[in-house]
């Protein structure tokens, strides 16, 4: 899924990520894209990684990031416009949500 230095790149997501990260890999690549920048994003909020490194290949722009347990791993952001990568990423922050009501965890309510 990512383009990631440590062997499995989902240990290093929280539980309902890796398995939103796993929904998504069966997908086209530009679905794959998307959602992995949006889960990605998700992640840079809540803290738990750091953008370490911003650079462009082939006219792409790839983002490594560092994890709380210091492993790095690489994306590349899609080629979407903005309103499309909010859109995706506060799909995923649904799902998430929803996914944390049916665990006993936050209701989805604010």
């Amino acid at each position: 899924m990512f383009s990631a230095q440590p062997s499995d790149p989902e240990s290093s997501l929280p539980p309902e990520l890796a398995m939103l990260a796993r929904a998504v890999d069966g997908q086209s690549p530009a679905v794959r894209e998307l959602f992995q920048y949006a889960l990605v994003m998700l992640m840079v909020e809540d803290g738990s990684v750091t953008m370490i490194e911003r650079h462009v290949i082939d006219a792409r722009e790839h983002l490594t990031f560092k994890t709380s347990q210091n492993e790095s791993f690489t994306i590349i952001k899609p080629e979407a416009s903005p309103e499309l990568l909010e859109g995706v990423r506060q799909m995923a922050r649904e799902v998430l949500r929803g996914n944390n009501a049916e665990e006993g965890g936050e209701t989805g309510e604010r």
